[in-house]
C-alpha cells in the first residue's frame, strides 16, 4: 500500500440523509460458513513466499512481488490461474512492459452491462529492496480475499457481472487501477460499486478495528459493510470514516471517475510495513477471516441486490407551526412488514417520550408521514424505521436505531431534529442612562423566558457627540461577549434607531454617523447562537476620552429562540444528582430536576409499580449541567410511580405519587 495522507475527517452537510443496509439472506450466511482460514491462509502464505507453490505446472517460491522482480509476473500468473480453476473467464490487461492486471469476469444474470468489482494489488514493495519481499500483509492479503471470494461464489448467479481484479504497480503510483479505471471510463462502463482491499491482516492489540474509507458519494458502502457485520455475527469491529482525500490506494481513481468505491483496511500499524519482514508469521489469522467474511457477505448482498436504501430530506428549522408532511424514499428487493410491523416514523417533542405513525399514504418507492404541528417554541426530534416482512432486518434513518416486530422501538443516538422558532423582543426597563467620560456605563435585560438562541439582533439609541470615542459590547448570561462597535465613526455623532444585525449588508466600521438603520456588528453575534436565552443581558459602553458625555436613551434585544430541555445556571460545581419530584403527590404535572457531570447520553424514564416503563422523558446526550423535565401524567392512574436517572457513570431511582 502507497503511504496514505493524514487522516482528514470531513463534516458533512447535505440535504438529502441516505442510509443503506443489508438483507438476511440464507444463502449469504451459509456462504460466509464455507470461508476458511486455511483457504486464506494458504493463498497469503503461497503469494508471499512462506511455502512453495505450483504456477505453470511448475513448483515456484514467490520470494518477491516488486514490479520489476523476476517473480512478479509468476505472481501475476499464480493469481490468473487460480481464477481459472474456478472457472472465469480470465485475462490480463498489460498497460506497460512491467504493469500487468490480472481480471476474472463472471456475467450477471439480470445486469449484464452494470459491474460489481472486488479488487487488490498484488504488487509488493520495500524501502531499501533485498531479494526477498515477501508483503504477506501488504497485500497478499487483500489478493487473498479476492481469491476466496472468487472460490466461493463461482457457482453462484449474480444479477449483476462480477469482476475479481489483481492490479499491479499501486506502490508506484496506482498505475495498474489507473489504468483500468481509465480505460472503463472511456469505455461507458457501468460500475455500481468497486471493494478495494490492502493490508487485512494485521491486528496488534486483537481490538477487531477494522477502516471503511469512503467519499461522500460512497457513504452506503461503509454503511452496508457495518450493517452486514451486524447481520451475520461475524465481529469485527469496523469503523466508517468519511475522507475524500484519502488516496493512497487503489479505490482512488474510480473516486477521480465518479465511481463509488470504498477501501478496507486494519486499524493498527503494521511495524513491518514495507519491509523483508512482513511475513505470514505476523497475519492475525482469526482477524483475517472475519476481514473476508464481512467483505464476502457485502460483496453478496450487493451481487444480489440483497440491500435496502432509504433517503429522506430534513425538515428545516423554522417559524411555521404547522404540521409537517415528510417523505421517506426507499429501495428494497423484499417486501416490508405490515400491520404492527409497518413502516414507523417515531417524533417527539422536546424531550418527551416517542410516539410512532404509520404512512398516510404509500404510493411507488415513496412513503409519506405526517408530524403534528403545535405551538412552538418547541423541539421536535424524530426517525425512521422499516423492516422487511420476514422480520429478519431493521433499518433506521438516521442509523443506530434498532428493534424488529414492531421496528425501530429503540431510537438512534442522534435522529433528526428541527425546531419551530419563536421571536422574542426584550426592552430595557432601566434606560436612559448618562454615558461618562473615561467610565464604563453598564445597563441590564433580565429574560426569563426559558430558551435557546437561534439568532439575536441588538436595536438602540444612542446620542453622544463623538461616536468614535465609544466602545460597544454585548454579554451574555453565559459569559459570551461581542463587540458591537468598537471606537467606530470619529468624529460624527449619535446611534439612532441603530440594530446591529448579522445580516446587513453594511458594516458598522464602514458606516458613517448618524447610524441609522442595519449595520453588521464588529464581531458576529452568531457567537450566541445555540446559547441559553433566559438570563441577564448586558450592554456595557467605554467612553475612552474626556470633554463630553453622552446618554444612552433605549436598547433592546430582537430574538429568534426555541426550547430544548432547559438548562439551569449555576455556579456551584457540577456533580450527578437526581431530586425528588416537586409537587409530590401531584396531579397530574411533576417537575424533577438532575445534573449532569459529564457529556454523555442521558436518560431519564418513569415506571409503573410492576416495574414496567410508562414513559421517556429524556434520552438525549446531554452536557455538563442542571436541569429539569417535566411530566403530565394525564391519562394515568392514581398511584406509585419510580422514576430512574441513568448513564454510563450514574443511575438512581426514586419514588413519587401521582393523586387524582
Amino acid at each position: 500500500m502507497k503511504n496514505i495522507f493524514p487522516v482528514i475527517l470531513l463534516l458533512l452537510i447535505a440535504m438529502q440523509a441516505t442510509i443503506s443496509q443489508v438483507i438476511y439472506n440464507p444463502k449469504i450466511d451459509s456462504t460466509l460458513n464455507l470461508v476458511s482460514p486455511v483457504s486464506i491462509s494458504r493463498f497469503d502464505r503461497e503469494l508471499s513466499g512462506d511455502t512453495v507453490t505450483i504456477v505453470g505446472g511448475v513448483p515456484r517460491t514467490i520470494y518477491s512481488r516488486i514490479y520489476n522482480s523476476v517473480m512478479n509476473p509468476i505472481a501475476a500468473q499464480y493469481i490468473y490461474e487460480k481464477f481459472q480453476s474456478y472457472g472465469f473467464s480470465t485475462r490480463y490487461q498489460y498497460n506497460n512492459a512491467t504493469n500487468i492486471n490480472v481480471i476474472a469476469k463472471k456475467t450477471g444474470t439480470k445486469y449484464p452491462n452494470k459491474q460489481i468489482i472486488i479488487c487488490a494489488h498484488y504488487d509488493d514493495y520495500c524501502v531499501t529492496p533485498p531479494d526477498t519481499v515477501p508483503g504477506a500483509d501488504d497485500n497478499a492479503s487483500g489478493v487473498s480475499c479476492v481469491l476466496e471470494a472468487a472460490r466461493l461464489t463461482a457457482g453462484f448467479n449474480s444479477d449483476y457481472t462480477l469482476l475479481y481484479i489483481a492490479f499491479d504497480e499501486e506502490e508506484m503510483g496506482l498505475y495498474g487501477s489507473k489504468a483500468y479505471s481509465d480505460s472503463a471510463f472511456a469505455h461507458g462502463d457501468s460500475i455500481i460499486a468497486v471493494f478495494n482491499l490492502d493490508m487485512i491482516s494485521y491486528d496488534g492489540n486483537n481490538d477487531g478495528k477494522f477502516i471503511i474509507y469512503v467519499n461522500p458519494y460512497s457513504a452506503n458502502l461503509a454503511d452496508d459493510f457495518l450493517s452486514a457485520n451486524l447481520l451475520y455475527n461475524i465481529g469485527l469491529n469496523p469503523i466508517k470514516t468519511v475522507n475524500a482525500n484519502q488516496s493512497g490506494s487503489d479505490h482512488w481513481y474510480f473516486w477521480q471517475r465518479g465511481y463509488k468505491a470504498f477501501l478496507g483496511i486494519e486499524d493498527d500499524f503494521n511495524p513491518y510495513y514495507h519491509t523483508n519482514n512482513d511475513r505470514f508469521f505476523a497475519v492475525n489469522v482469526p482477524y483475517f477471516t472475519k476481514a473476508v467474511k464481512n467483505t464476502l457477505a457485502m460483496f453478496m448482498s450487493w451481487a444480489m441486490d440483497y440491500r435496502i436504501e432509504i433517503s429522506h430530506n430534513p425538515v428545516q428549522s423554522s417559524m411555521d407551526t404547522a404540521s409537517k408532511t415528510v417523505t421517506l424514499k426507499y429501495k428494497s428487493p423484499v417486501a416490508l412488514g405490515t400491520g404492527v410491523n409497518a413502516p414507523r416514523l417515531y417524533y417527539r417533542i422536546n424531550n418527551g417520550s416517542y410516539i410512532y405513525s404509520n404512512p398516510v399514504l404509500s404510493a411507488g418507492d415513496s412513503l409519506k408521514f405526517i408530524i403534528p404541528g403545535g405551538p412552538g417554541p418547541r423541539k421536535i426530534s424524530y426517525y425512521f424505521a422499516l423492516q422487511d416482512s420476514a422480520g429478519m432486518t431493521c433499518v433506521t434513518l438516521p442509523s443506530g436505531g434498532s428493534g424488529l416486530n414492531p421496528p425501530g422501538t429503540t431510537a438512534p443516538l442522534s435522529p433528526f431534529v428541527y425546531y419551530t422558532f419563536m421571536n422574542g423582543n426584550f426592552c430595557s426597563a432601566t434606560t436612559p442612562k448618562q454615558i461618562n467620560d473615561l467610565q464604563f456605563t453598564q445597563d441590564t435585560i433580565d429574560i426569563s423566558q426559558i430558551g435557546n438562541v437561534d439568532f439575536v439582533k441588538v436595536n438602540l439609541t444612542l446620542y453622544h457627540p463623538d461616536d468614535g470615542e465609544l466602545f460597544l459590547t454585548l454579554r451574555s448570561m453565559n459569559n459570551m461577549q461581542v463587540a458591537l462597535s468598537q471606537y467606530c465613526g470619529s468624529g460624527g455623532a449619535n446611534f439612532i434607531n441603530t440594530t446591529f444585525d448579522d445580516s446587513a449588508s453594511v458594516s458598522i466600521s464602514q458606516g458613517t454617523p448618524p447610524f441609522t438603520g442595519s449595520f453588521r456588528p464588529q464581531n458576529p453575534l452568531s457567537t450566541f447562537k445555540g446559547g441559553t436565552l433566559n438570563g441577564k443581558w448586558l450592554l456595557r459602553i467605554f467612553d475612552k476620552k474626556a470633554g463630553n458625555t453622552g446618554t444612552l436613551a433605549n436598547w433592546c434585544l430582537l430574538f429568534r429562540y426555541y426550547v430544548s430541555i432547559p438548562v439551569l445556571e449555576t455556579s456551584e460545581p457540577i456533580s450527578y444528582t437526581l431530586e425528588q419530584n416537586y409537587p409530590n403527590p401531584f396531579n397530574p404535572v411533576t417537575n424533577i430536576k438532575f445534573s449532569v457531570a459529564k457529556k454523555e447520553l442521558i436518560t431519564l424514564k418513569v415506571y409503573d409499580a410492576l416495574g414496567r416503563e410508562v414513559r421517556v422523558l429524556v434520552s438525549d446526550v446531554l452536557i455538563p449541567g442542571n436541569y429539569f423535565a417535566s411530566w403530565n401524567a394525564s391519562g394515568m392512574s392514581s398511584g406509585v410511580y419510580y422514576y430512574t436517572l441513568k448513564s454510563d457513570s450514574f443511575n438512581e431511582t426514586r419514588r413519587m405519587i401521582l393523586l387524582k
